[in-house]
């Protein structure tokens, strides 16, 4: 009962890692402000995307392009433009009301489903828009104002008095957006009521008035003469004849809009409930709106005059200064929208330091978090581009921008519907992914539709931009979706690939590196060899108690990982534990991949002076080894080493610290086999260093028995590995250009009687000495014999062109003639003989080995040399014996890895 009321009486908390967006990149807890705006659904949703969507271009070109396209045509460009929104209207309230919406609109939205670089690649064009767009509707109020009031004046003082007019519009709407969003929208509620009333007054006058021009006021038979579609020259149309898309193309701003409620997300009390429903009820209501104004006009007016009379909108209204004042209404406020709007966006790229040195533009009032910054350098550019002037050449390609957003709209919530996430729980339910499906196909049509250049040109400064951040764009944890199809896709072909079907034809090294240090040329010379196969870096942590060990395993893979970034590896972390080395490492070799797709060559480095050591490397040696000679170490794996040393964690250390005895060290390469791995054994390699590489030199694959040559199988169980890795080695850039491989096969004189040697080896020498003729690339050559056909050349080169190698030279290297016995006393063996029949004795011993590869490999880049052979399990006492061969064989040499291959074939001569 009592561990019970204990158990009950526990106070859980949540993981760090479930405070979604608290660490995001270039913000933290204490940058966040202390009070946001608490803005609701009409005057934060609907009213914002009703006046920019029922903008300038209703006043100004709805009844041109009703008397082009005829109100059939027109209404189903409407048609076409609402479905466009609507789709993207319903992705856009599924993915907002999946979790918590921060400032940034569209751009948040993206940037957190698709990733920063492809959301950076959105903003950036999203703002761009909505910062010309200020202009374009500033520029439209002055116009107006110039038309109505001053209509003498359009070249006064110098021609500058429209820009006068356009500067004076945005000079109040940045008064307007410095003051803040509670002024904004008290002032967006006004400019709808009265955008609104001139709408309706309008109406009103057209169904129950004699509007001006208009014979017998609203007929239905001049509604049935305007349904057909009309196209005549037009100066709007380019200066050709007008047709369904150039008119689509004029009146198609009027659909746009939707994303207003969306870019004040950060000032909505419940924007996950508002936006979506809110952006709704604005689209059909601006249809509806719409469709009575098509009516209206279309039955009202004739033909000629919706054309040719671009005040028609202002003579159907029983005074003209009500539309006039619509005009100015609709241009002011969907000016407002476009500051506030992408002065939000350009806040959200900045906290989010999508592009470097923006942060600074992110800055937000402690009440509100108004970006009154982002605001001063929207209005600059808005301001500039008004100075500058003649932006109707480019305006077609803001349409463009919002149909990209769209389409990157939908795009994000099909991509989050297929993928499968648990976690992708919408409470908007009226979506489906083949309607965001639909909604990419549809938006990416219509922006091809409205113009295939700028289209183009659209999509390809998206893709600029896009590449540009692939790289500078900083890490993020945001979980984009692109980890989910990762995720989905990896899962789906890693359970077809299956390790039962593996064949040698398809056969590339995957391999586990049992990190020594991080400063060793290895872990490079690895991501070379491994050629598309798995690489992973592999450490163990020793311990008793697994608490503590999966802490410090967890800190240590994450370190690992952290140290593979920086130095641009192709390869995973993993961190295995145990109580004693050979335990963890036994554990790290099983554990390493997953399915087919694991390690099938395992790297352990030679450890020196491992002779009478019994205890772990201190820290302060630890500190010394792997701290202070590695410039090329990454910072985090320093401090995780400093911390290591302050005890902070159970010991965990690199291979040459974890292996304390010859029995670990012998028994980890036996345990290696046992496994069915490849494995190589490598010494020196703090000589293979880049300088090096770039020299001229060799890689020499030394073949110490005579009997690997004899037949076909021979060589695949003792050489052909040898002669895999330098193959890979070659088809690496850094390697190939460079180097070239050579063979040394060290052969016994043969004595003159020997001619029953000889005999045997004749059908061989033959078919040897054609491979020889028709391999150009291969130069041979015979160390101290003057016999240019020698049995062993001609059957070597016959095996290297079974293999299809392409050796750069072959050297043949007579040694002296060992006696029987005394080979059997000293003599190297590379086979089992208990499994293996052969009548080849030893002729070389770990010194005169190693003499003869000092004497001939004395400049070479790489020596590959066969691995003793060793029994699965090695008794202790002979363990010490066994490292003192290795040690013998490899001390002085240049950088060289004993090799054993596995019984797994790694290739095949069949096609």
């Amino acid at each position: 009962d009592r561990l019970l009321a204990a158990w009950m009486r526990t106070e859980y908390k949540l993981a760090p890692s479930i405070e979604v967006e608290s660490k995001e990149v270039g913000k933290t807890e204490n940058d966040s402000p202390t009070t946001h705006n608490q803005l609701g659904l009409i005057n934060g949703v609907v009213v914002p995307c009703s006046l920019n969507i029922l903008g300038v271009v209703l006043f100004l070109w709805l009844p041109w392009a009703l008397g082009q396209a005829g109100a059939g045509q027109l209404l189903g460009m409407f048609i076409l433009g609402e479905t466009q929104t609507v789709v993207t209207v319903l992705s856009l309230s599924a993915i907002i009301s999946n979790g918590t919406m921060k400032g940034g609109g569209s751009y948040f939205m993206i940037s957190r489903s698709l990733g920063p670089e492809l959301g950076g690649a959105m903003g950036f064009l999203f703002y761009i828009s909505y910062a010309v767009s200020a202009t374009f509707y500033a520029a439209g109020f002055g116009k107006e104002v110039q038309q109505t009031w001053f209509p003498d004046d359009a070249n006064a003082w110098g021609g500058f008095f429209l820009t006068f007019c356009s500067s004076a519009a945005l000079l109040i709407v940045l008064i307007i957006a410095l003051i803040g969003a509670q002024l904004f929208t008290k002032i967006n509620v006004a400019l709808f009521a009265v955008q609104f009333g001139s709408i309706f007054i309008a109406l009103g006058t057209i169904f129950f008035g004699s509007p001006k021009n208009s014979e017998n006021g609203w007929q239905s038979s001049t509604l049935r003469d305007n349904w057909k579609s009309g196209y005549t020259d037009d100066s709007a149309c380019s200066g050709g004849t007008c047709n369904f898309q150039k008119v689509f193309a004029i009146i198609f701003p009027a659909v746009t809009g939707i994303m207003e409620g969306a870019n004040l997300s950060g000032d909505l009390k419940d924007p996950s409930r508002d936006i979506g429903r809110g952006t709704l009820m604005a689209v059909g209501m601006a249809f509806m709106v719409y469709i009575l104004l098509i009516v209206a006009f279309g039955g009202g007016f004739r033909r000629e005059v919706l054309i040719k009379n671009e005040t028609v909108f202002q003579e159907a209204c029983v005074n003209e200064y009500v539309v006039v004042i619509g005009i100015l209404v609709s241009t002011s406020s969907s000016a407002l929208g476009a500051i506030f709007g992408g002065s939000r966006v350009l806040q959200a790229l900045a906290r989010d330091e999508i592009f470097p040195g923006t942060k600074w533009l992110g800055r937000g009032t402690a009440k509100g978090d108004e970006p009154w910054v982002a605001v001063i350098f929207t209005w600059a550019i808005a301001q500039l581009c008004a100075f500058i002037g003649g932006l109707d050449v480019i305006a077609p390609i803001i349409s463009t921008f919002f149909c990209l957003s769209y389409a990157c709209c939908n795009l994000a919530c099909l991509l989050v519907s297929i993928s499968g996430t648990p976690n992708f729980r919408p409470r908007f339910r009226y979506f489906s992914w083949h309607t965001c499906l639909f909604g990419v196909v549809l938006n990416i049509f219509i922006m091809f539709f409205l113009n295939v250049i700028y289209a183009t040109a659209s999509l390809v400064l998206m893709f600029l931009i896009f590449g540009y951040l692939v790289y500078k764009a900083p890490t993020t944890t945001w979980g984009d979706v692109r980890q989910a199809l990762m995720y989905h896709q990896v899962r789906k072909y890693l359970l077809r690939l299956d390790a039962r079907k593996q064949h040698g034809k398809t056969w590339r090294p995957s391999v586990l590196l049992l990190i020594n240090s991080l400063n060793e040329p290895l872990i490079e010379f690895c991501n070379h060899l491994k050629k598309g196969g798995l690489y992973v870096v592999g450490n163990v942590v020793l311990g008793t108690r697994f608490d503590r060990l999966t802490a410090t395993a967890d800190r240590m893979k994450q370190a690992l990982a952290d140290y593979i970034v920086d130095e641009n590896l192709k390869a995973f972390p993993a961190v295995a534990v145990g109580g004693n080395a050979r335990t963890a490492y036994q554990n790290l070799m099983l554990t390493s991949g997953l399915g087919a797709m694991s390690p099938n060559t395992v790297v352990v480095p030679f450890i020196e002076n491992l002779m009478g050591r019994s205890r772990l490397i201190s820290a302060e040696e630890r500190k010394k080894r792997y701290v202070n000679d590695s410039k090329r170490q990454s910072q985090v794996f320093r401090e995780f080493t400093v911390q290591l040393e302050k005890k902070e964690y159970d010991a965990s250390n690199f291979l040459d610290a974890s292996v304390t005895t010859t029995n670990d060290f012998v028994n980890l390469i036996a345990d290696a086999r046992t496994l069915s791995k490849n494995v190589l054994v490598t010494r020196n390699f703090d000589k293979l260093i880049p300088q090096h590489i770039k020299d001229c030199k060799t890689i020499d694959i030394w073949l110490l028995e005579e009997s690997c040559i004899e037949t076909w199988e021979a060589f695949e169980r003792q050489a052909l590995l040898m002669a895999e890795l330098a193959h890979i080695l070659l088809r690496n850039k850094v390697w190939g250009s460079r180097c070239l491989v050579r063979v040394l096969l060290p052969v016994s004189e043969l004595e003159e009687n020997d001619e029953s040697k000889r005999e045997d080896t004749k059908e061989d020498s033959q078919r040897g000495s054609n491979r020889i003729t028709r391999s150009g690339s291969l130069a041979m050559g015979i160390r101290g014999s003057t016999d240019d056909c020698s049995p062993q050349r001609a059957m070597l080169a016959e095996r290297l062109f079974q293999a299809r190698f392409d050796i750069g030279k072959v050297e043949i290297i007579p040694i002296g003639h060992l006696e029987s016995s005394e080979a059997s006393k000293d003599g190297l063996v590379f086979k089992d003989k208990k499994k293996v029949e052969s009548t080849f004795q030893p002729i070389l011993t770990a010194e005169k080995l190693n003499q003869l590869v000092k004497q001939f490999s004395e400049n070479t880049l790489l020596a590959l040399l066969p691995m003793p052979w060793l029994p699965g399990h090695v008794p202790e006492e002979e363990c010490t014996q066994y490292y003192q061969l290795l040690n013998k064989i490899s001390v002085g040499l240049p950088a060289c890895a004993f090799l054993s291959e596995s019984d797994h074939s790694i290739m095949s001569r069949e096609i």
